[in-house]
């Protein structure tokens, strides 16, 4: 691997600022059965005022955090982390906008239509 080539985009580690955040925070809650909870950060309640000036630059970046919680314990059972996935939802968008493009340079050319 040459000096001059880009390394691939590494998203930042999970610190513990962003887990105390999920843990306060979480708008989301999903029943996982066996008293386990799924807790999350929404988009939403990220994009808070509040959110930005607790986390800073990490605000985008705590809503790929999820805990996974034992009501019973009052514990972590597990973290995860899905920025792997923020990836690849890009890139369907990607593949559904060059659906649009057109050979044509044409600025005459009709638009082009999405048909199903």
């Amino acid at each position: 691997m040459s000096r001059f080539t880009c390394s691939p985009w590494a998203s930042a580690p999970v610190s513990q600022a962003m887990i105390s955040a999920v843990m306060d925070f979480a708008d989301i809650h999903r029943d996982m059965g066996g008293d386990r909870t799924l807790r999350r950060i929404s988009h939403e309640r990220a994009a808070k005022a509040d959110m930005f000036l607790l986390l800073g630059r990490d605000v985008e970046r705590v809503t790929d955090i999820g805990l996974i919680w034992n009501d019973r314990e009052d514990q972590i059972v597990r973290i995860t982390d899905d920025a792997d996935l923020r990836d690849s939802r890009l890139e369907a968008w990607e593949d559904a906008f060059d659906l649009f493009e057109t050979e044509e340079t044409d600025e005459m050319a009709p638009p082009m239509r999405l048909v199903a």
